[in-house]
């Protein structure tokens, strides 16, 4: 018998709009400048889908199943060890150049399953979240999702 557990991360702030932060992350190509060396390996991406291989849970499929402009974004992922995840990124406008956002993730695990993933999950969002406000390239999209 499986339950949904549901992880949050917390709360992160990055130099851009939301408006930018959104047209950055609905384009899944982006994602390798901004995980983390050593996270993943394998990386491959489209717009809209992505693979790549990580730690404890094999080989990962994700797209994207849903967008909200400018406010949230949901992916959907599979893993063969938990099968179908649901990862949601809510975004906040601060001001026009400042922007907020969290992440949750939702998945069904068995209590083994939990047991083994134990706390890989919530460490995941953690270096996500840490990911994306560090990420060095937000000079480069302020002003990407308005036409020059």
């Amino acid at each position: 018998m499986s339950a949904m557990t549901s992880y949050s991360s917390r709360k992160g702030e990055v130099p851009v709009g939301d408006d930018d932060l959104y047209a950055f992350l609905t384009d899944m190509r982006n994602f390798e400048s901004v995980i983390p060396d050593g996270l993943v390996d394998e990386w491959q991406a489209t717009e809209d889908q992505c693979t790549f291989r990580a730690e404890k849970a094999g080989r990962v499929s994700a797209s994207l199943s849903e967008a909200l402009p400018h406010s949230m974004i949901t992916y959907s992922a599979e893993t063969f060890l938990t099968g179908k995840i649901a990862v949601q990124v809510v975004i906040e406008s601060l001001s026009r150049n400042r922007s907020s956002f969290y992440i949750t993730a939702g998945l069904n695990m068995n209590p083994l399953l939990r047991l083994l993933v134990g706390d890989a999950a919530g460490s995941y969002l953690e270096k996500l979240i840490d990911a994306i406000e560090g990420y060095g390239g937000y000079d480069r999209i302020r002003g990407y999702s308005r036409p020059l």
